[in-house]
């Protein structure tokens, strides 16, 4: 009995030996699409100077226009320096109204009103927007409403009127979102962590109703006239349309529009300097809405495509990355966590981990976070995560350019940024060129996990152990906003 026990136990390992070995069978669609081969992708991007004509009028307005007719759709798009980086702290806020009122007013000789009317007959739109650093105003109309759409476009460009009615609403819907701002802790924790971080820069100021409330149509006027000048303005047409057509129609709209010789204002500077410790926001809430990380680069530094690349791996890959992987799968502490990069801002931008998790288990998320971050700085990123990185990034490149729109756009912010005009002819192969230990320098190089920021919005008595061991602890109350 004990021999034919010790038969059977020796062929039970034998058994479970082989099956070790033996791979597990694939599916038959998986067989399948293991064997398809493709080849690397390759941008056909329309060139400037070729498929896509450029003109500068005389007076500096810079012209982008690609005919495509496959649709009888056309769409213009104008962009131009402007933004809140521009806005004095006395007055910060009044970049985002310029953008708003600018189309709810509409212009001297059309009201915003009925420019919705128009834009509602004829089946369009047209908006404008002002952001951080730059402005625009869009516009998207059948091709046999172009003449019409171009038209309004440049009156709401060259003549905006303002009107107080328009801004006093504008005004008390900033209002609102003063007075609402901390009922969002995700908001609270963000608008926290670029404060600690850029203090007084334009990158981290908070808008309060005190810098708003006084703004006039006066002070609208005036930043109009300093920033929305032709040789300040680039302007991209595509879609169904005669080039040689248009031009004449744009040379009657914009052609006597004066150029200003008074240079744009310089933006401040971000000071880039590291504010390591801990800043525990007070909220009662039973959650841990956290944010790690420090100044970044600026857009022309020569490792943003390694920068980008490594992030992926670390956070910013959804579900592969290497933070959602630990912190939400393999240990389900959140259901929102992940990285940010910022390569594309002009001045420096920021590294940026987040988590929100209960606040029962703000702690160990933490702890596991700067786990990850220190070993891709030690260890690196494998080939296969590269790999799968790199096609990530190149593929999703494919959609910056799937439409017409897509194309006149990226084509005109190469300029619009200052690259070279070859800029997209490289393009893919920065990312190729990445190797795993490129990937491994920049993660040593630009994460600094003993000078990171940790910015902790919950209730810290509530947390699974205190927050001192990642620094020394500031707490921030949570003031209400003062609406007066």
């Amino acid at each position: 009995m004990k021999r034919i026990i010790h038969i059977l136990t020796l062929s039970a390992i034998c058994f479970t030996a082989v099956a070790a070995q033996t791979p597990e069978p694939k599916s038959v669609g998986s067989q399948k699409i293991a064997a398809l081969s493709t080849s690397p992708i390759v941008l056909n991007i329309p060139e400037v100077g070729k498929d896509v004509e450029r003109v500068t009028l005389d007076n500096g307005l810079i012209i982008y226009l690609y005919e495509n007719h496959r649709l009888p759709l056309c769409n213009a798009v104008a962009m131009l320096h402007c933004g809140s980086m521009y806005d004095s702290k006395e007055k910060n806020g009044l970049s985002g109204l310029v953008g708003t009122v600018m189309r709810t007013g509409g212009t001297i000789t059309v009201s915003g009103d009925s420019l919705n009317n128009i834009m509602e007959f004829i089946g369009g739109s047209l908006e404008t927007n002002i952001g951080t650093e730059s402005g625009s105003a869009s516009l998207s109309v059948m091709s046999k409403d172009l003449d019409l759409g171009l038209t309004l476009l440049a009156d709401l460009l060259r003549r905006p009127a303002f009107p107080t009615d328009k801004l006093e609403l504008a005004k008390t819907d900033v209002k609102s979102q003063i007075k609402r701002r901390n009922d969002d802790p995700n908001g609270v924790a963000g608008r926290s962590f670029a404060s600690i971080l850029y203090g007084d820069h334009p990158y981290g100021r908070i808008t309060e109703w005190a810098t708003v409330k006084g703004i006039t149509p006066v002070d609208l006027s005036e930043y109009h006239m300093k920033f929305f000048v032709p040789n300040n303005i680039i302007l991209g047409i595509s879609g169904d349309f005669d080039s040689k057509v248009i031009i004449e129609k744009i040379k009657s709209l914009f052609g006597d529009w004066a150029k200003k010789s008074d240079p744009l204002p310089m933006p401040p500077a971000v000071e880039a300097v590291a504010h390591p410790g801990v800043y525990e926001v007070a909220k009662d809430i039973n959650q841990a809405y956290i944010n790690i990380g420090q100044i970044g680069i600026k857009r022309d530094n020569p490792d943003r495509y390694a920068v980008q690349l490594m992030n992926y791996i670390l956070g910013g890959g959804s579900f592969t990355s290497r933070l959602t992987s630990r912190v939400r799968s393999d240990e389900g502490l959140a259901y929102r966590t992940g990285s940010s990069f910022d390569i594309g801002s002009p001045d420096f931008g920021t590294f940026n981990a987040y988590c929100q998790t209960k606040a029962a288990t703000a702690h160990k998320a933490m702890t596991i976070m700067m786990e990850e971050i220190r070993k891709i700085r030690e260890t690196g990123a494998t080939a296969q995560e590269l790999k799968e990185a790199r096609d990530a990034a190149i593929n999703r490149t494919v959609f910056n350019f799937d439409t017409p729109g897509k194309i006149i756009r990226s084509l005109m912010m190469v300029e619009f940024d200052g690259w070279p005009m070859d800029f997209y002819a490289t393009y893919l192969d920065n990312y190729r060129k990445v190797t795993v230990e490129d990937i491994k320098r920049v993660a040593q190089k630009y994460l600094s996990p003993d000078s990171m920021t940790y910015v902790v919005v919950g209730k810290a008595e509530t947390y699974d152990k205190p927050l001192d061991d990642f620094g020394k602890v500031t707490t921030i109350e949570l003031a209400e906003p003062s609406l007066e």
